[in-house]
């Protein structure tokens, strides 16, 4: 039925597999489209009490498909795709039920971003993550504004604008993931053993708590950094530096435009 996408489910637990490993799970409009259709039907779903993301292959997602904001053919174009990418984050953190990201792999941009629209993560040992978004003249929508009161303003600040490296051993150190898992093999077994865990609670208490936390989340500061996303999307920059990536594999050099302006 989908393309891009798959749901599974196992007991309790909903999986939206984010399915294009040759592309490393790159995001683009139309998996976006499906991902956003998946969530109504796990939402709908009264036998799915958790919904957990994780990707297929070696990673959980590369971020933005680069060679779709490349193709766009105006700003206003990349601020479409740009604009699904933001609808995703925001269904994420609306839904009723407590929300799993399954790190299976690196996680770079978009799909780091992914992060902190879960309620929880779990994740392999070993995944890199990164918010490359400013190589693309983008920004990390929800790293300066809900990671940082995870990581606080230093770090999330180094980590936006030096497009730092971490691992997710160094992310669970800082807060942001909830457990680690040793390999791909363990990652359902553990998110599945941490769901049964979760039942030990009163599901009206944990729906409680979930609302709580997701208050801080879904804020003006949120919406600030999707808004933000946005109006960067449009800039012709965005697109210029889209298709220099794609020729060239290597991100673009701003150094002269900073020395011009």
């Amino acid at each position: 039925m989908y393309e891009t996408i798959r749901i599974e489910k196992s007991g309790v637990v909903g999986w939206l597999v984010l399915n294009r490993p040759d592309k490393l799970n790159a995001l683009n409009t139309k998996m976006l489209g499906e991902a956003l259709e998946a969530l109504e039907k796990l939402e709908g779903d009264s036998s799915v009490k958790f919904v957990a993301v994780t990707g297929e292959g070696k990673a959980f997602s590369a971020g933005l498909d680069l060679s779709e904001v490349a193709g766009a053919g105006d700003p206003d174009g990349a601020g479409r795709i740009l604009g699904e990418l933001a609808g995703f984050f925001k269904r994420l953190l609306s839904l009723s039920k407590p929300v799993i990201m399954a790190v299976n792999g690196h996680a770079f941009g978009g799909g780091a971003e992914l992060l902190w629209a879960g309620d929880l993560v779990v994740a392999v040992r070993g995944a890199r993550i990164s918010w490359a978004e400013t190589l693309w003249n983008l920004v990390p929508p929800l790293l300066p504004t809900i990671g940082v009161q995870v990581l606080g303003p230093a770090r999330a600040a180094l980590l936006a604008l030096a497009v730092e490296e971490i691992t997710s051993e160094e992310a669970y150190r800082l807060g942001l993931v909830s457990r680690l898992v040793d390999s791909r093999e363990k990652l359902r077994e553990e998110v599945e053993m941490l769901t049964r865990e979760i039942m030990r609670s009163s599901p009206y208490s944990v729906k409680s708590v979930i609302r709580m936390l997701r208050v801080a989340k879904i804020s003006t500061l949120a919406e600030l950094g999707i808004s933000e996303l946005e109006r960067m999307a449009r800039h012709r920059l965005t697109i210029e530096a889209a298709r220099k990536f794609l020729e060239s594999k290597k991100p673009p050099n701003y150094r002269n435009l900073w020395l011009s302006t």
